[in-house]
């Protein structure tokens, strides 16, 4: 009976040991569980975000911030597809940590939001008509007509023209894809659009466009486009905890700058070297 007790005594202790062991494990895995992160996109323009024909969110900002989050196993990272004024609106709320989506620098929303590091350096062209001889430089395009996505860097560039310009630029403000803004100077509808050039050269390639040309941008247009050299970032919330997830996010930017990743992605959505040096 008293041999009984004991069994019993001891089964009892283990049981309580493994119950506290269990709970001490539990406690453990959840301080080591990683913080997810949200990252809004627009899915546009493409190839720096898209929607694959696996119906996956994908591009060089999106892959970009998949390499970054290689790099941060403390974080999570994962994507919401969003119209491209709910990014900006998320970020302020809080319902978005990140946005990913070609942005340029802005200084109105540099006020609002954290800049990363810069992830590509961009390029500028005009696309014209084919037999137009107008279009040679930036200047003139005063009194042409454009159309452009809202907000996006190449859109902040012609806004910046007409804050000084004596003639306007004017603009149609659309979500269109840039390949159908292609279009729209191919068919009439408008002089010209500014877009990034690797994003003019991966449609061309695409769509093969036949009406229409490139016209590059010098050193001195691209500074009249940017005061600062033109780059693409991502956007982090100046939500609490923004700022020490810019500085995770910056640091390893760095990394896979360094180590190659981030040149492999750009020459996978571009053919080229885009990554800032």
């Amino acid at each position: 009976m008293k041999n009984k007790k004991r069994l019993m005594t001891v089964g009892l202790s283990l049981l309580i040991l493994g119950s506290l062991s269990a709970c001490g494990t539990s406690a453990k895995s959840k301080s080591k569980q990683a913080e997810a992160i949200t990252v809004g996109t627009s899915g546009a323009p493409k190839p720096f975000t898209y929607v694959g024909s696996n119906k996956k969110i994908q591009g060089f900002d999106i892959d970009t911030v998949r390499a970054i989050d290689q790099q941060l196993p403390q974080y999570k990272f994962s994507f919401t597809k969003t119209e491209f004024p709910s990014i900006l609106g998320g970020l302020t709320a809080g319902r978005f940590q990140v946005g990913a989506n070609n942005f340029a620098y802005n200084p109105s929303r540099a006020k609002r939001y954290y800049y990363s590091k810069p992830i590509f350096h961009d390029k500028y062209v005009l696309v014209v008509p084919k037999k137009d001889h107008q279009i040679k430089q930036f200047d003139d395009i005063a009194g042409k007509t454009t159309v452009s996505a809202p907000a996006v860097n190449f859109t902040t560039a012609i806004e910046n023209f007409n804050q000084h310009a004596k003639v306007k630029s004017k603009i149609t403000y659309s979500s269109e894809d840039a390949s159908k803004q292609i279009q729209d100077v191919q068919s009439g509808k408008v002089d010209y659009v500014l877009i990034d050039k690797p994003l003019y050269d991966n449609y061309q390639k695409t769509y093969h466009f036949d009406n229409v040309k490139a016209v590059s941008l010098d050193l001195s247009d691209t500074k009249k486009i940017s005061k600062t050299t033109p780059y693409s970032f991502l956007l982090v919330s100046k939500t609490q905890g923004g700022k020490k997830l810019l500085d995770q996010i910056n640091d390893a930017i760095v990394k896979i700058q360094k180590n190659g990743t981030a040149q492999k992605i750009s020459e996978k959505y571009f053919g080229e070297n885009y990554i800032p040096k």
